[in-house]
């Protein structure tokens, strides 16, 4: 009686292998990229979450021109009753971010600061 051949063994990774491989690599860039993003853009994000605690109306105005992509740009601030208005530049479209006392919470409206409601308006401060 004759023994059959040896099987020959397989050659190479298997399947379930190259699909970890596969994933293990795309973790690995997500996180250099991540790294990479916030050695870029980490103080300038430290600083937009100082500025939005001290000023959220100005905030919220600034980041709708930054991140408008030439579309917005603002065109009245008034620092000390927290509103501004910000122009859409295509059709001409104002738009205004005031800081509303009774929500206490920034609010949008369209229009100028004419269109704030007088009992949402934020009081001016008193001179020093």
């Amino acid at each position: 009686m004759e023994t059959p051949p040896p099987t020959p063994q397989k050659k190479g990774l298997g399947a379930l292998a190259w699909i970890g491989i596969g994933c293990g690599g795309i973790v690995v860039l997500a996180i250099i990229g991540m790294v990479i993003a916030f050695w870029l853009y980490g103080g300038k994000a430290k600083q937009l979450i100082e500025d939005a605690q001290k000023n959220p109306t100005r905030t919220t105005a600034t980041t709708m021109v930054t991140m408008s992509g030439g579309q917005f740009e603002m065109v009245a601030e008034d620092d000390a009753n927290k509103r501004y208005t910000v122009k859409e530049k295509k059709s001409g479209s104002l738009t205004t971010i005031y800081w509303s006392e009774k929500k206490k919470a920034p609010e949008v409206i369209p229009g100028d600061f004419t269109a704030i409601p007088a009992e949402a308006a934020a009081p001016a401060p008193a001179p020093k």
